[in-house]
């Protein structure tokens, strides 16, 4: 019935439904928390983040342009995922942490965005900068110089007679 042209057909897909079939309890969001209360909690993120390893992690991120806001979300939705807390302690102390990552990053010296400031949607991150950055040196190092390519380009342009309109609705000269 197949062939060797003919690919296999895939069976190894999950089956629609099958992230319900899990026993009840058996992920870590479905069991009680670890630190039940918003004290336990935030004292729990503030060892973390303001740990010498994690500084200058955290302080990259911001340097990079992602906002204290999705930071602050990221980082209290991992920990909701783990069984660390619950969702309401990490809505309660997202403000609180929102405050430390700010004032770790002004101490810092770091340009950081909060929430509700306006972003330029035009504007390049610094991100997209850094990587047509690092292509361009790629290209430079094997040997690709554009630069001619493009004023090849231009000149082919620039030469290139301007055709007269034709057709049935052509003006006539």
């Amino acid at each position: 019935m197949f062939d060797d042209s003919t690919p296999a057909p895939m069976l190894d897909a999950p089956t629609p439904g099958m992230s319900l079939t899990a026993p009840l309890g058996d992920r870590p969001w479905q069991k009680p928390p670890q630190l039940p209360t918003a004290e336990q909690a935030l004292s729990f993120y503030v060892e973390r983040l303001t740990a010498d390893e994690q500084v200058p992690k955290m302080l990259d991120l911001l340097e990079i342009g992602i906002p204290v806001d999705t930071l602050v979300d990221t980082i209290q939705l991992g920990g909701v995922m783990e069984g660390v807390h619950s969702v309401d302690v990490g809505i309660i102390i997202s403000p609180a942490l929102s405050e430390l990552i700010s004032q770790i990053a002004t101490k810092a010296g770091v340009e950081h965005k909060l929430e509700g400031e306006e972003v330029d949607p035009d504007a390049a991150s610094q991100t997209e900068i850094a990587l047509q950055l690092k292509k361009l040196q790629e290209q430079k190092e094997n040997g690709l110089d554009l630069t001619e390519e493009i004023n090849e380009n231009i000149e082919q342009v620039e030469e290139m007679p301007e055709e007269a309109p034709s057709g049935l609705m052509a003006r006539r000269v």
